[in-house]
């Protein structure tokens, strides 16, 4: 770097990973909320050392909003500070000094507090039953799991257009850095036979801990985070399963927050509400046990904080300050009340505008909508224009995952990020919701947050339970138009036919269901709802049919978690 460069403000730019395998590598609730609170940890690390530096101003997130790193946070609210709220990035404008060495030591620190918190779980060793002979091997997966990259970009002016351009540039480098990064090889020292199982969580690194007699030697300290006694586990796996115990607790700060902190089971999350801990159990009825993972994620964050979307004369970096600031709110002071008041769920994380939550499975699309409504609200303020010049403000994608408790939680959480993927796929601004069946099977259905089709699932639902519908109104909305997706070999007909008019077909064949299964002749707003909805989805036949069967199924298994219906007699 010249000395000219060296002289200028550099913008600063941070990612922490792995982030999506490490936290989904999860066997209960306490896995799944360990993972996401040790990468915010890390992540505050980082920040905090940034902070110290003269002239650094943070970008994003905004570290006064946020509970790790808020002093006056820690007395006023345990269960909050315990929330995963930091992004695994972070961007920060540094005025003074060596941009290029302090990037270097802040990457340092961060490594350091990863180290020091593997030590203190090696450090438990007798306790864990760890044996001196997989210290090597233990040191060689600390070493390589963290992932960090930097970059540091000059500033080259405080004009409106220089500002946003080398914004923009650090963001691309940062991205080419992510892509051409340096590896370390495997190098065992030549060809090796052992006798050690794989990690039972992520199927790579060989186990430093696992199977019937090692669970016996653990102590009764760490014994109730042990529950599977053939369960094998490489060192970050374990460091993720003990690290606030080993580590976290032993903080002045943490000490009383960790032992009371009750981290639900999926068991309890399916069951509505009971406190029960992952470490207890707990009895269930048949119709309680479906959970949902929720993964939420604004659409187009790149886009809105680069100043894609806003006027060619505005303010970026007053721009920036306010949208960290209106996602920080979001964060800690919207998204927990939502998930675990209003929806009986357990919030995993949530940071910025990334929320994973796990919710009962009949409270999944009515806690991701309200999620997505605070994230509008939150971000109201924030306005920028589309490629048309219309105006728009921040939205956001979700994905769902429902499937029984006893489901693997990995599965459940990697299947809800890859419905997320999916609805961003569709266009953003969209749901979409993944069935896991028991069998094996899988449905998929989704749309967008404006297409009618929540309301439609919601009406349906409501009027089942309120004894308006018979149980079997879905089942057989569904059974009559799933013939008309079978395509005949010898006419091509219904999907494939101009003369097929499947908004017709589908509310004729919707109308014909209703009418036979609501004795009661009671009024309902179904038969606007589907039309508002066929009239969103659009002209094409395989469409139709496929969105509507998907919602239809999608009733059915959000419902698992609810008592029957009143008692009707239904009728084909």
């Amino acid at each position: 770097m010249s000395s000219t460069e060296q002289s200028l403000p550099h913008l600063l730019r941070f990612q922490i990973g792995p982030v999506q395998d490490f936290i989904a590598q999860a066997r209960n609730t306490r896995d799944l909320w360990s993972g996401s609170f040790l990468l915010s940890w890390l992540a505050a690390t980082g920040i905090r050392h940034l902070r110290k530096q003269r002239g650094a101003e943070f970008i994003f997130p905004n570290p006064e909003h946020q509970p790790l790193l808020n002093e006056l946070f820690r007395a006023k609210d345990l269960k909050t500070l315990l929330t995963p709220s930091l992004p695994n990035i972070f961007v920060a404008l540094l005025r003074e000094g060596d941009a290029r060495q302090i990037a270097k030591e802040t990457a340092d620190a961060i490594t350091r507090e990863w180290k020091n918190i593997a030590t203190a779980v090696w450090d438990e060793g007798r306790s864990l039953g760890l044996r001196d002979r997989v210290k090597e091997r233990f040191d060689s997966q600390v070493d390589r799991h963290l992932s960090i990259t930097w970059q540091a970009t000059p500033v080259t002016g405080d004009d409106l257009p220089a500002y946003p351009r080398d914004y923009r540039l650090n963001s691309r480098q940062l991205d080419a850095v992510r892509q051409t990064r340096d590896f370390r090889a495997w190098n065992s020292g030549g060809w090796q036979t052992t006798d050690c199982e794989k990690d039972s969580l992520s199927g790579r690194e060989e186990a430093v801990v696992g199977g019937p007699d090692w669970h016996d030697s653990v102590s009764e300290r760490y014994q109730r985070f042990f529950k599977h006694p053939n369960d094998h586990l490489g060192a970050v796996n374990l460091i993720k399963r003990v690290w606030h115990q080993a580590y976290l607790s032993k903080k002045e700060a943490f000490a009383e927050p960790i032992q009371k902190f009750k981290i639900r089971s999926t068991l309890a999350i399916a069951s509505r509400g009971k406190q029960t801990s992952d470490d207890e159990d707990v009895s269930l009825t048949t119709s309680e046990k479906y959970l949902a993972a929720i993964a939420f994620d604004g659409d187009s964050m790149g886009k809105w904080m680069s100043g894609e979307f806003l006027e060619e004369e505005a303010d970026l970096r007053g721009h920036h300050r306010a949208f960290s600031t209106c996602l920080s709110h979001f964060a800690t002071n919207k998204v927990r009340d939502i998930v675990e008041k209003d929806h009986a769920g357990f919030l995993i994380y949530a940071g910025g505008d990334d929320v994973v939550a796990l919710v009962p499975a009949d409270e999944a699309l009515a806690c991701s909508r309200a999620i997505r409504e605070a994230f509008r609200a939150a971000t109201a303020e924030i306005q920028g224009r589309d490629q048309d010049k219309r105006p728009i403000q921040p939205d956001a994608s979700a994905g769902i995952a429902i499937a029984h408790y006893k489901t693997p939680l990995q599965d459940l959480i990697r299947a809800a990020q890859a419905a997320e993927k999916k609805a961003k796929n569709n266009g953003r601004s969209a749901f979409s919701v993944t069935l896991m069946k028991r069998s094996g099977e899988g449905e998929t259905w989704g749309a967008k947050w404006d297409s009618g089709g929540l309301e439609l699932h919601e009406d349906i639902s409501a009027a089942m339970s309120q004894g308006h519908l018979s149980g079997r109104f879905p089942h057989r909305v569904s059974e009559l138009l799933e013939p008309y997706q079978t395509v005949d070999s010898h006419t091509g007909r219904y999907p494939n036919d101009p003369h097929f008019k499947a908004h017709s077909i589908i509310s004729l064949e919707f109308a014909h269901v209703l009418d036979r299964q609501n004795p009661g002749k009671t009024a309902l707003p179904l038969a606007t709802d589907l039309t508002r909805y066929l009239q969103k989805i659009g002209d094409d036949p395989q469409t139709c049919l496929r969105d509507v069967i998907g919602l239809c199924k999608t009733v059915v298994f959000t419902r698992r978690n609810r008592a029957p219906s009143a008692s009707l007699t239904p009728q084909d």
